[in-house]
Formats: structure tokens, sequence, C-alpha cells
């Protein structure tokens, strides 16, 4: 099953910001995007991942001249950050 761009734009609306950061990034389904990132948080430094698929996405859109959607990458990695930070233990979040 093949889904339009806006149609893929209408689902990640409906999942955290990081999610849908790295399902546009990466081009993937919302619902892929969702399960990775699960699956990736899971695994030992999974977070570290994570933030450097967001990093890298914005750097990227940044190269390309595009600030806006950089912008928007750079607040979904906050936006992660801020979600997890708590959880994370102090050493890892020293790292």
């Amino acid at each position: 099953m093949r889904l339009d761009p806006e149609r893929i734009k209408a689902l990640t609306a409906s999942t955290s910001s990081y999610v849908a950061a790295i399902a546009e990034s990466e081009e993937l389904l919302p619902m892929l995007a969702a399960a990775w990132t699960e699956m990736t948080l899971r695994q030992p430094k999974g977070h570290y991942t994570i933030r450097e698929v967001l990093d890298r996405a914005a750097e990227k859109a940044e190269r390309q001249g595009d600030a806006v959607t950089g912008a928007r990458y750079r607040r979904a990695l906050r936006d992660f950050e801020d979600q997890f930070a708590q959880s994370l233990p102090e050493t890892a979040a020293a790292e």
C-alpha cells in the first residue's frame, strides 16, 4: 500500500514530534517510525541513537537551505530530550 505525502503528514500529526520528525526525515511510515523509536529506546544507549538521527536530520535540512524544517527537527530533538532526560541514569545524562 502506497501512501501519498499528505496522508503521511496527517498520520504523523497524531504522533509525538520526534517520531513525526524521524518518520519524515527517514521517509518511514509513522507506525514504523514509532516502532523503531520504541525498539531503539529499549537498547543500551538507544536514546543516543535517536538524538543522532534527529540531529543529523536537522543538520541535513539546514545544509540544504531548509531552515524551517531544520528548526522543526531541532524542536523535536528538544522535545525528545525533555521527555526522556528524567528517565536517564545520571551517568548516561553526563556522557
